[in-house]
């Protein structure tokens, strides 16, 4: 019985030192196994780029400095001609005019002669260009009258009027009511006003650019997809007889300039806008795509002597982050569970969307050993 204890004791020691080992072995396993994957899907951000680049005419001899694009720049010469009527005015006097409605509810035409006066609700007197008869139980329309006082206040809107030359009794049955607003108007000489010149000088300006816009369809441009008309409005001559003040009823003015057409191909843009704006890019960014059908174009200013036109070019694009960039440091990580990592990401302005595998699938911590956590950026 003695020499059995002892064996018991060892026994026991055995199996705990095993289960121990066991435990340990299994802490290792589970440590060594557990891991979790995180891909990051980058948000796509937009960016721009402007930059100006030389279209060049084949047969310039000039050489431009920076960016040049092969193309054609061609001088054009246009003209317009046009009468415009004269809207100045040289005040002597004014009058508030329009017309009404006399309404006649009685058995007995009715009779008003020349200036009669009309009242407004607000005593706003008017009075009839001319002697009328509104007939028993009917209506006159579309009586002339004029303001008593010539003045802007008295263009009213539609409204009734009494005739107060009536007696009482009849002021309720013959009156008279407006349908449009009262017209104020100037009287005098027509002239040739400030405004009147400068108008006419817009006609033509647009009349020129249309001219010019409408001959870039000629068939001698269609073997470029991009024609660009431009007319140098500080360059148009103007020339009219008319002068400020003239007392006429219209005047004629013609308008000369010189332009340019500008026409290149956008494949020769598309290479040069790519490298602008990666150059223009963040460290951490690279350029995910543009759209070269999008660009904006615009003619800053050209040389149709020297053969070369600058054209100002916009450029809309989207960027992404750069295959490794680091965007999340995994130390940030440790010990996140999956509720507080899904919040963390979704905090992030840089990604659009992310997917997250934890290794044994049914934990949902992250591991405390960074070599254990990866994170990629999906291409």
């Amino acid at each position: 019985m003695a020499s059995s204890r002892p064996i018991s004791i060892y026994r026991k020691i055995a199996i705990t030192f095993i289960v121990l080992t066991l435990l340990l072995a299994a802490v290792v396993v589970y440590f060594s196994i557990v891991s979790v994957k995180i891909v990051i899907i980058p948000n796509k951000e937009r960016t721009a780029a402007n930059f100006l680049a030389t279209v060049k005419d084949a047969k310039s001899q000039a050489s431009p400095s920076g960016a040049v694009i092969n193309g054609l720049v061609e001088k054009i010469f246009l003209s317009a001609e046009e009468s415009f009527g004269a809207l100045g005015k040289e005040v002597n006097s004014a009058e508030v005019v329009g017309t009404v409605t006399i309404y006649n509810k009685t058995n007995s035409d009715q009779p008003l002669i020349k200036t009669t006066r009309l009242l407004s609700p607000d005593d706003k007197l008017f009075r009839l260009k001319q002697t009328v008869r509104v007939p028993a139980n009917g209506q006159l329309e579309k009586v002339e009258v004029y303001a008593d006082q010539a003045a802007k206040e008295m263009a009213i809107a539609p409204t009734k009027f009494i005739i107060p030359g009536l007696n009482q009794t009849k002021q309720d049955l013959i009156y008279a009511e407006s349908a449009s607003p009262f017209e104020y108007r100037e009287l005098g000489e027509t002239l040739v006003s400030a405004e009147d010149l400068q108008k006419a000088k817009e006609i033509l300006t647009k009349q020129l650019a249309d001219k010019l816009q409408a001959m870039t369809a000629a068939p001698k441009y269609q073997n470029y997809d991009n024609v660009i008309s431009k007319v140098n409005d500080n360059a148009i001559i103007f020339n009219t007889a008319a002068k400020l003040g003239d007392k006429v009823k219209e005047f004629r003015m013609s308008a000369a300039t010189e332009a340019a057409i500008v026409a290149f191909n956008t494949n020769e843009v598309a290479e040069l806008a790519r490298q602008k704006v990666a150059e223009s890019l963040p460290d951490d960014k690279q350029l995910e795509s543009f759209d070269k059908n999008n660009f904006q174009y615009s003619v800053d200013k050209y040389d149709v002597n020297r053969g070369t036109a600058d054209l100002k070019i916009e450029v809309a694009a989207q960027m992404v982050l750069k295959e490794g960039t680091e965007i999340i440091k995994a130390d940030r990580l440790v010990g996140l569970n999956r509720q507080q990592l899904d919040d963390y990401l979704s905090s992030l302005r840089e990604v659009a969307g992310y997917e997250v595998k934890f290794t044994p699938n049914w934990i949902n911590k992250v591991p405390s050993l960074l070599d254990h956590i990866k994170v990629e950026v999906a291409k």
